[in-house]
Parts: structure tokens; C-alpha cells; sequence
């Protein structure tokens, strides 16, 4: 059983964080995600994340695609399935 890092924000809804897996559970409030992890008994930081995710909105960055060695833009705020200079996004 892992546990609980965070509670992240994805741009839609909030989820609890359990290192590079997300919960199964969506919630549309971070007051509601901080309930599920108090529920579990999951010790959280009452940040709200959405805060980060906006700011970073807009923003992009350049990294390295593993396949070829390209330089390519993505938005700062890309999952990690839909980076390509992570081994998930060439394996999916």
C-alpha cells in the first residue's frame, strides 16, 4: 500500500497524489480532497495546488525527446505521459 503524498490539481480535479500514480477518486474541490485524505487519516498541506497550476498556466519549457534527442517546447503544467523526454510517453 503506498502512500499519500499530496493532493495534486490536474486543471479539472483535484486527486490524491501517490508518488507517480494518481488516486482512482476525483474531487471537484480541494476542500473535498482534503476530507478524503483526512478521512484516511493522510496528513496534507492545506495549499491549495490549483494556485501553482494557474500561475504555471501559459507558461512553456524546452526538454530533450528521448527518441532522436530534438529539442521540443511543451507546457509547463504536461503530464508526464504526454512528455517526451520521459520513458512513459514512449512506452504508452
Amino acid at each position: 500500500m503506498s502512500l499519500c503524498t499530496d493532493i495534486r490539481f490536474d486543471g479539472n480535479h483535484y486527486y490524491l497524489g501517490f508518488g507517480i500514480c494518481r488516486g482512482r477518486v476525483e474531487y471537484r474541490t480541494f476542500k473535498g480532497a482534503l476530507k478524503a485524505a483526512a478521512k484516511k487519516g493522510l496528513n496534507s498541506t492545506p495549499v491549495d495546488p490549483k494556485i501553482e497550476y494557474l500561475s504555471n498556466e501559459g507558461k512553456t519549457k524546452i526538454v530533450t525527446s528521448l527518441v532522436g534527442g530534438q529539442l521540443v517546447r511543451i507546457a509547463v503544467n504536461t503530464p508526464r505521459c504526454c512528455d517526451p523526454s520521459s520513458e512513459l510517453y514512449w512506452t504508452m
